[in-house]
């Protein structure tokens, strides 16, 4: 049994008093009168109001209008005390009493309060006719907010009958005029009027939602009326799937709030559905007390419903008692009380438990008919509902096939003025097919003098892109022959140039006490750099033109950056007499990862044109970092630029102008490679000059600066750092970067193992399960990457490092990809494989001494086997074994600049990378240089100058 939520609006209007507006334009013939009509609604009593209104219809001057308003109020104070037959009297009388005017408001009123008073005594089938009639009524009247209240009343009236069909069709109609007409309030109640219709169907979870939904607007809308539907409706859904406690909770909740507002048809709903839950949970007793006080307050009300509902729990509570004589009695009124309410599912209901008592009495052919008449019930409900889908099914036929015969008509018309259209058509045909004549006879001169015209373009435009492709193939082989001759000159120029720098530095170090000659020597070699810079400068440039340049990021402090650019020129400015002054705005030490030797390149070019076109005054350098960012400023008092040549400074050959070269000398190619550079790494270079002045250059290169938490500016002693215990596997196929790195972690306390390929590596792994692995990349028999696969897939889950000269941003960011716990670049840092050991290795309580690691037996070791090296890559180079001839290059690269050869393993990381691309030309330039680099190198080993 679900609220009576569809009448709530009305039920509140009465119990507040209010008066319908149609009342309120009723003309008086003296105002006694009409305050004793208003004082009607402010008594306490229906006895009193009953009095009243008795001596009032005897007043000899009441006129017509208030003998309306009379009769309208007496019939909202019967429904207000629950006087539903008396109110129906009242509401009878008026509509008669207002039946010449059918669209007034006191006729619609007293129709559907008539339907509201017939509901509540629990005759639903008169309360259906009733509803129906006002509903056409509100049609007439076309006001939107009747007619949607009508259909939700409708919707309530079918699922009391169980006509859930209908019920669904009044309830949508009543909501599509609230989601325009309505608000808060409507959607709340019809809400739980829909939450009914579910219960009905048996879909309890959707109920049990729209219920909790609808409590939570009546709580805002501070409606306690609707929040007790809600819960009564909560109560029944709870029982019905046996969470007995939260039915009792929420019956209980609605009863309080029934109880304050003496609304007795809800009481006795309410404590019938109390009555059925003590039943379920076995509480007879309790259940024959809850029904008594049911039936007590259907009384008061005189409510068919009420006791229908009553009756039913009781019976059964009687029945289980085994008070069978009362029980049948019982079940008998209520089968004769559904009956007449017309609720037919009920009636069913009574007829199976009344075969039950009579089988229980021992009367067994009356509990025969009884259940026969029961199964006769079932079916004719299911055959109306079956008979009701059927013709729904047979108006949908009926209106497909007027649909068809509609699209049938429509189709013919369409026919016919298509026959029309195309006799117009073939008119105008005839008319457009002699234009057409006289039209194609200038159309075929027009195009044989448009193609011939065309002719003559295509041939001029062949002729022109042939001559445009002439010139791009010469530039294409003038570009070839540049980069070639490049490469040559380059080849021939460094060639004698490293033996000229090689045997300057002998010099040096065989005539140290030799002060003049130690000046000369300088000079040649401070000059031998500067071409040899200026060769590099050139090969930049055209890797930058060829797309062919990559940057290798590093991780580096700042701090050590602004040292080195001090040292390389605080010497120059003071023989110049100039202040070099360093802005270091740098709070804590940070921790950058760039090209640390393109970055100091372009301070260097900067700072080198700062010192060389200052004559007196001082040379700035001011870094900072902010956000995203590191931010050099290289500022000085010299010459100046004027302002038009700002635009063309960072060109190619370009300076300020043409009398700058010849007084200070110079290529021209600093700041063209400087910006370049700079637009590689994603930064930004600018200038401010003032002629005579002085300029500034701005350089802002975006990274993340990170603050140094280890020593920060007080560097802890190589010899100091903490000693570390735990096994270490070095992976490594070059013999002596294999000695180095094995000697550097052994220093640091650590056991290590070495392995010189990528097999062996993986059997010490899972033989010793070292705490931390060092893994070279390439490898004979299973290179670095093959070798962390296979581990990891054997359940190896140590840290594995990619120990790699490939310092490239995309080649590292791809070993972490692949799984490696991180990288160590090659040359590798004593203090930062001291911190990498230390996250993965225990540390001991001594701190480790003599961490200054003599490389000098290495070193030499390593320049014995160059010959060796030079003679292997002249074989591999001659027999055009390329992929061995790139392995070959790799492992000299990374053994190179392990011990401090940075020209070898630039140029081998070089050959090694172009071999990959189809420049022969390229490949073997730089395999010339790699030999004669390998040449002098063992050549300088034999005359101690390494």
């Amino acid at each position: 049994m679900t609220g009576i939520s569809g009448l709530r609006l009305i039920w509140l209007l009465l119990f507040m008093g209010v008066a319908m507006p149609w009342s309120a334009g009723a003309t008086t013939a003296s105002t006694s009168l009409d305050d004793k009509l208003m004082a009607l609604d402010d008594m306490s009593s229906w006895q009193h109001v009953a009095r009243a209104g008795a001596q009032l219809r005897g007043h000899p001057n009441l006129s017509p209008k208030q003998l309306e308003s009379l009769i309208e109020s007496l019939g909202r104070q019967a429904l207000k005390y629950q006087k539903y037959t008396t109110a129906t009297q009242y509401f009878r009388e008026l509509e008669q009493l207002t039946e010449h005017e059918p669209l007034s408001d006191a006729f619609y009123f007293s129709v559907k309060f008539q339907g509201v008073a017939t509901y509540f005594q629990g005759l639903f089938i008169q309360a259906a006719a009733l509803y129906h009639r006002a509903l056409n009524m509100a049609t007439e009247r076309d006001n939107p907010l009747e007619i949607a209240n009508i259909h939700s009343n409708l919707g309530l009236t079918y699922m009391q009958t169980h006509q859930l069909d209908l019920s669904i069709i009044h309830y949508v109609a009543a909501h599509q005029l609230y989601e325009v007409h309505g608000d808060k309030q409507d959607e709340a109640d019809i809400m739980l009027n829909l939450s009914g219709v579910y219960i009905q169907q048996y879909r309890y979870a959707v109920a049990e939602k729209i219920l909790l939904r609808a409590i939570k607007l009546f709580i805002e809308l501070e409606d306690n009326y609707g929040r007790a539907l809600s819960q009564a409706n909560l109560g029944v859904i709870y029982r019905l799937t046996e969470r007995w406690e939260l039915s009792r909770v929420n019956q209980m909740a609605a009863i309080a709030y029934y109880e304050s507002t003496e609304s007795w048809q809800h009481l006795s709903i309410e404590y019938a559905n109390l009555a059925t839950l003590s039943l379920n949970e076995g509480k007879v007793e309790q259940s024959l007390a809850e029904a008594n006080f049911a039936l007590y307050y259907a009384e008061q009300v005189d409510s068919l419903d009420g006791r229908r509902e009553t009756l039913y729990p009781l019976s059964q509570a009687l029945f289980v008692r085994g008070e069978y004589s009362q029980a049948r009695e019982s079940t008998l009124e209520f089968i004769a009380i559904s009956q007449e309410t017309g609720a037919a599912r009920r009636e069913k209901d009574g007829y199976l438990l009344l075969s039950f008592i009579q089988a229980a009495l021992d009367k067994p052919q009356q509990a025969l008919e009884s259940y026969r008449t029961y199964h006769k019930l079932s079916k004719e409900l299911l055959s109306r509902s079956l008979s009701k889908k059927l013709e729904q099914y047979q108006a949908t036929v009926a209106e497909n096939e007027l649909n068809q015969e509609i699209k049938t008509l429509k189709q013919y018309q369409a026919l016919q003025k298509l026959q029309i259209e195309q006799r117009e058509q073939l008119v105008w045909l005839g008319v457009l097919l002699v234009l057409s004549l006289g039209i194609a006879g200038i159309s075929i001169y027009r195009k044989r003098v448009l193609q011939h015209t065309k002719a003559e373009l295509s041939r001029q435009v062949a002729q022109r892109t042939a001559q445009l492709q002439q010139v791009a193939d010469e530039l294409r082989e003038a570009n070839q022959v540049k980069s070639q001759f490049l490469a040559n000159i380059s080849h021939e120029i460094r060639t004698p140039l490293t033996s000229i720098l090689g045997h300057t530095e002998a010099l040096l170090l065989d005539h140290q006490r030799d002060s003049a000659l130690q000046e000369s020597l300088k000079v040649v070699h401070r000059q031998g750099d500067h071409l040899r810079e200026l060769i590099c400068d050139v090969l930049d440039l055209s890797k930058i033109e060829a797309l062919q340049f990559e940057l290798e990021l590093s991780e580096f402090e700042l701090d050590g950056l602004i040292t080195d650019i001090s040292d390389m020129f605080q010497h120059a400015c003071v023989q110049k007499g100039l202040k070099f002054i360093i802005h270091n705005q740098l709070l804590d030490t940070y921790l950058v990862e760039l090209d640390y030797i393109r970055i100091k390149q372009v301070l260097i070019n900067l700072l080198g044109n700062a010192v060389k076109f200052t004559e007196q005054g001082s040379v700035e350098l001011t870094v900072s970092v902010s956000e995203g960012a590191v931010l050099f400023i290289v500022e000085d008092t010299g010459i100046g630029m004027d302002e038009k040549y700002l635009n063309s400074i960072f060109d190619c050959f370009q300076q300020g102008d043409n009398s700058i070269s010849r007084r200070f000398g110079g290529s021209g190619l600093g700041l063209s490679l400087s910006q370049q550079l700079i637009d590689i790494m994603g930064g930004k270079i600018s200038v401010e000059s003032t002629l005579h002045k002085g300029s500034k250059f701005s350089v802002e290169i975006p990274c993340f600066a990170k603050r140094y938490v280890g020593s920060s500016k007080q560097e802890i002693a190589a010899d100091t750092l903490d000693a570390l215990s735990g096994k270490v596997l070095i992976a490594e196929d070059h013999s002596d970067n294999r000695a180095l790195f094995s000697r550097l972690v052994s220093n640091m306390g650590p056991e290590v193992f070495i392995a010189n390929n990528g097999e062996t590596a993986i059997e010490v792994c899972l033989s010793e399960f070292p705490d931390l692995v060092l893994m070279d990349i390439q490898m004979p028999k299973v290179d670095g990457l093959e070798a962390f696969r296979i581990l990891r897939q054997a359940g190896f889950n140590g840290p594995i490092y990619a120990l790699t000269a490939n310092v490239m941003a995309r080649e590292i960011k791809g070993y972490l990809e692949h799984g490696f716990t991180g990288h160590i670049g090659k040359p590798v840092n004593t203090k930062l494989l001291h911190q990498i050991l230390s996250k993965h290795l225990e540390h001991k309580e001594c701190s480790t001494s003599h961490m200054q690691i003599d490389m000098s037996d290495l070193t030499a070791s390593f320049l014995e086997t160059l010959e060796e090296e030079r003679y292997n890559i002249i074989d591999l180079w001659e027999s055009n074994q390329t992929q061995p001839l790139k392995n070959a290059c790799h492992r000299l690269a990374g053994a190179a600049i392990t011990f401090g050869f940075h020209d070898i393993a630039h140029t081998a990381k070089q050959l090694d990378h172009v071999l990959s691309t189809p420049d022969h030309n390229q490949a073997q330039h730089l395999y010339l240089i790699l030999c004669d680099e390998l040449k002098l190198a063992a050549a300088s080993e034999q005359l101690n100058i390494v």
